[in-house]
């Protein structure tokens, strides 16, 4: 984020390219979105009702792991893409209050269409109708602040100047993202997973007595390739926002928690080779990866906090 800071748009052809290119790709996405939302969960109770408990006659819960997947992938994309918008827009030059008030709402109504998914889920199915308002208007929002950023970077004159304190709200916001996103994964591991390296190891392996089948290596791969690439984009973000800290130890951190989310992706390939054994280093991997995303986490909360305060 810190060449956005200090970037002339003006002189620096190549950079406004990448970044239109940048845009082109967040409407894409917010066209997609439209498409992908009506087909998976529609816009009305009815269609809603139906993907979250089946026909109302005989109600049958969607599986709490794949309600917990559904969750994950869809805050991982909300976080990514909330951030990467937000820091485009802060130099479009518009009101300090304006701006801060659009981010708020983008990454709250974001957040919060994700997250009622398990409050229809455990406790109403009437949240239906807030969870529909919330995806209208994040893409709203979406839409609005869109078009400010791409208005303001096919007509930018030059150097801006960004507020630290929006600077600092968008780096917390993040941060704040990713304690909720590490809390979703860890239940996403216990209901799909399990917490001990024998229902690890059967869950890639199988088990006939529980009518298990073993996962082929065409479906793992199609799991792991793409998680690697995901959770890197979530690392370095994560670890590029140390740098607002006064933590000393942001190279050996950054390690650490690279080398957990790479064990914890390839262990599952490992295990169905039949090296049962990394069915522990799975296990100790993502656990050692959440605490690694809590504790960085909370350690930017505190220290952008505190110089939001001053």
């Amino acid at each position: 984020m810190r060449f956005f800071i200090t970037s002339n748009i003006k002189n620096n052809p190549a950079l406004r390219i990448l970044i239109l290119a940048i845009l082109t790709g967040c409407l894409l996405y917010w066209i997609g979105n439209w498409f992908f939302y009506h087909s998976k969960f529609g816009l009305s109770y009815n269609k809603m009702f139906l993907y979250f408990f089946s026909d109302p006659s005989f109600p049958e819960p969607l599986p709490i792991s794949q309600l917990f997947e559904d969750i994950h992938i869809s805050m991982f994309m909300v976080i990514v893409l909330c951030t990467l918008l937000s820091s485009l827009f802060l130099q479009s030059q518009k009101n300090k209050f304006q701006q801060t008030v659009l981010i708020l709402t983008l990454f709250g109504t974001g957040i919060t269409e994700v997250l009622l998914s398990l409050v229809i889920y455990f406790i109403s199915p009437v949240f239906i109708y807030a969870k529909i308002f919330a995806f209208l208007f994040f893409q709203i929002t979406f839409l609005l602040i869109f078009i400010i950023t791409l208005r303001f970077y096919l007509l930018g004159k030059g150097e801006t100047y960004t507020e630290k304190s929006l600077l600092y709200t968008v780096v917390l916001l993040f941060s704040t993202s990713a304690v909720l996103f590490t809390f979703l994964s860890f239940f996403l591991f216990i209901s799909k997973v399990g917490i001990t390296p024998q229902s690890i190891s059967e869950y890639y392996l199988g088990n006939p007595t529980k009518f298990m089948k073993p996962k082929s290596l065409s479906t793992l791969l199609e799991s792991t390739v793409p998680h690697l690439l995901v959770m890197s984009v979530f690392i370095f973000t994560l670890i590029h926002f140390i740098l607002f800290t006064t933590f000393k130890g942001k190279l050996l951190s950054g390690i650490l928690l690279f080398s957990c989310a790479f064990f914890e992706s390839t262990s599952g390939l490992f295990i169905r080779l039949g090296v049962e054994p990394f069915s522990y280093i799975k296990l100790i991997s993502f656990i050692g990866f959440c605490v690694g995303v809590l504790f960085l986490s909370f350690k930017v909360i505190i220290s952008v906090g505190s110089s939001i305060k001053s």
